[in-house]
């Protein structure tokens, strides 16, 4: 075993790296350089060949460091999904490339008409999922999208996760289409259970093989001690492993193109005035809000966000709360240098936390039966969440537990104040402010640690907690 190693991130906008002494479990020294997205493999040499510099002299002669490495530049890895039925094929589909780290573009379900096919081959995504059917359960859909992928001139690389009974027939007909396709286990086998382990698997070994060697990485790789991968599996893997004693545990990960929210914690809430349906939840879960980054789509957030927004600020503010989105669309890289402009900010940051955090999650719908009133739960219950970590832009930095606060007590205020004498209204099943502790990531170490996870995990897990800060409210 080395006794240092070097992590290194290369991100969309910043490629970032560490020095670690693994036997002290501590970061010796750090880097960074702007992406070179013409050339991921420049800034890669930049950070890489800085960290070889600063190995402390009388350990340079010891073995040669590790190397682990992760990017989610040029887009990270993208995936297209296919399903069935939107609220359980196609909806399992989605966590299956999510907990492999992909980036949802585009979603179908039943069967792909002409105008979807265009748009697959507009997309050029780099992983196709097609499912569809349990095992032994309906066959027709499933073939006719074969069919109709088969006949395209679609050039991603097609997974199936799909009907078993079926596999053999939808791989023949990809492969005598010249497409490149394999199979993996059913992500939906039956109807009481998700199994996106084999899907995950199979995604990893695709970004390998072939998303790499296309992404200019090959050099990278022939030199890492692990194969590079994409950074949010990295992260998924890390995330399984901060939950303490089964407290359910959040973590955010905003940046300027998306926003990740991942959870280690119960499903399910055990009260007897609640029954559940939909697709069975998982307890660590990923979802990637493509739409609720703080940069790219700052206009589609602050109109997402328009009731909240209006709430705080008079026409005058909204004015210039809206002349600064339009900077910030003219030029991403743009950051605050006002008290105002901070705000602005900040109320951008609220938007995508309350947002994101709202789609990982869950609701409740009353239903009224002879036998009285029943709460059914759709999706995962995060008021089983008691911990939350910031991480990434605005969460790392100081005072964002502000930003927590506001998502989860007053973004959605007014679902939350039913007209009198009306029913009982759909309530979303968010964490309690009241009832978490809040924790930033400060020195954004989370991507760099999640590298670690894998070959050194208590190394990972203690650089984390060196990063995290407790915060307080700031009236």
């Amino acid at each position: 075993m080395s006794e240092l190693a070097l992590s290194i991130d290369i991100g969309s906008t910043w490629t970032k790296g560490i020095l670690v002494d693994i036997r002290d479990q501590r970061v010796l020294h750090r880097e960074g350089t702007p992406t070179t997205v013409d050339n991921l493999v420049t800034g890669f040499n930049r950070v890489y060949e800085a960290l070889q510099k600063k190995i402390p002299g009388n350990r340079a002669g010891s073995h040669k460091p590790e190397l682990f490495v992760s990017s989610s530049a040029k887009g990270g890895l993208t995936i297209a999904a296919i399903g069935l039925v939107p609220d359980l094929t196609l909806k399992a589909a989605k966590m299956a490339a999510a907990s492999a780290g992909g980036k949802v573009i585009a979603s179908f379900a039943y069967k792909l008409t002409p105008a979807d096919i265009a748009r697959l081959e507009t997309l050029k995504s780099d992983i196709i999922l097609l499912s569809g059917g349990t095992d032994g359960g309906d066959e027709s859909y499933v073939l006719h999208n074969a069919n109709q992928l088969a006949a395209s001139q679609v050039q991603s690389y097609i997974l199936y996760a799909g009907n078993q009974a079926v596999r053999e027939e939808v791989l023949d007909i990809l492969g005598r289409a010249g497409k490149e396709a394999g199979g993996t286990a059913n992500i939906l086998p039956d109807l009481d259970s998700v199994q996106v382990d084999g899907a995950r698997k199979s995604i990893g070994e695709i970004f390998l093989e072939r998303i790499i060697e296309g992404r200019g990485l090959s050099t990278v790789r022939d030199i890492c001690s692990a194969m590079p991968r994409p950074t949010p599996a990295a992260v998924y893997d890390l995330v399984a492993l901060l939950e303490e004693k089964d407290e359910g545990l959040l973590v955010l990960d905003m940046g300027g193109a998306t926003t990740d929210v991942y959870t280690v914690s119960d499903p399910y809430s055990e009260q007897s005035n609640r029954v559940f349906r939909g697709l069975p939840e998982t307890r660590l879960k990923r979802t990637v809000e493509g739409d609720l980054g703080l940069r790219v789509s700052a206009a589609f957030v602050a109109e997402t966000g328009a009731a909240y927004i209006q709430r705080v600020l008079d026409d005058e503010g909204l004015r210039a709360f809206h002349a600064w989105v339009e900077r910030i669309r003219a030029t991403t890289g743009l950051l605050p240098a006002t008290e105002e402009e901070q705000q602005f900010d900040d109320m951008l940051a609220t938007v995508c936390v309350a947002e994101s955090i709202a789609r990982h999650g869950g609701t409740l719908t009353p239903s009224f039966t002879p036998e009285g009133l029943v709460w059914v739960q759709q999706g995962k219950d995060l008021g089983r969440v008691h911990r939350i970590i910031g991480s990434g832009g605005r969460l790392a930095q100081a005072r964002s537990i502000n930003i927590i606060r506001l998502a989860l007590e007053t973004y959605f205020t007014d679902e939350k104040e039913p007209k009198r004498g009306s029913w009982p209204q759909v309530q979303r099943l968010l964490p309690h402010f009241n009832e978490i502790t809040y924790e930033r990531d400060r020195d954004y170490i989370i991507p760099l640690a999640a590298n670690l996870a894998l070959a050194y995990p208590k190394v990972a897990i203690a650089l984390v907690q060196q990063s995290l800060e407790r915060e307080y409210i700031h009236d």
